[in-house]
């Protein structure tokens, strides 16, 4: 009895470092990737598909189109084919289809996602603060030691 659950917590602790090590991995492919040139100041989806992915033309694509009506100007969503544009694809490191990547306002990647990603998952990671959210919040008090 003691062994399986040495076994099980063994399996865990495994799987454990696999996770955190895929997002270490995730996020120094996010900071290895240069800004993007034409940054807009505004957050930026790009969105990788293909002509012949499933999942982009029956989850992802509703999603992004969703998205799209729903923040109108506040973001700029692109959709990329990536048979049409490899070296953007390359560059963003898109390794499967759907991806999805999330600029912020600089260029700079904050959110890569392989595979088909939530629209809420999107929106949160497109967070824009609001008006009312930074009227609401307290001034902060400095002060210094002279």
């Amino acid at each position: 009895m003691i062994e399986r659950l040495v076994i099980t917590l063994l399996i865990l602790a495994g799987l454990s470092l696999l996770w955190l090590g895929w997002r270490a991995y995730k996020a120094k492919v996010a900071q290895s990737i240069q800004p993007a040139d034409n940054a807009a100041g505004v957050p930026t989806l790009l969105y990788f598909s293909a002509d012949y992915c499933a999942p982009c033309k029956l989850q992802q694509t509703p999603i992004v189109d969703n998205l799209s009506a729903k923040l109108g100007e506040r973001v700029v969503i692109k959709k990329y084919d990536v048979t049409e544009h490899p070296d953007l694809a390359g560059r963003y490191k898109v390794l499967t289809l759907p991806a999805t990547i999330v600029l912020d306002g600089r260029g700079q990647v904050t959110h890569m996602n392989y595979g088909v990603a939530s629209q809420a998952k999107l929106e949160a990671q497109l967070a824009l603060p609001s008006l009312e959210t930074a009227i609401s919040r307290p001034p902060v008090a400095v002060e210094f030691q002279t």
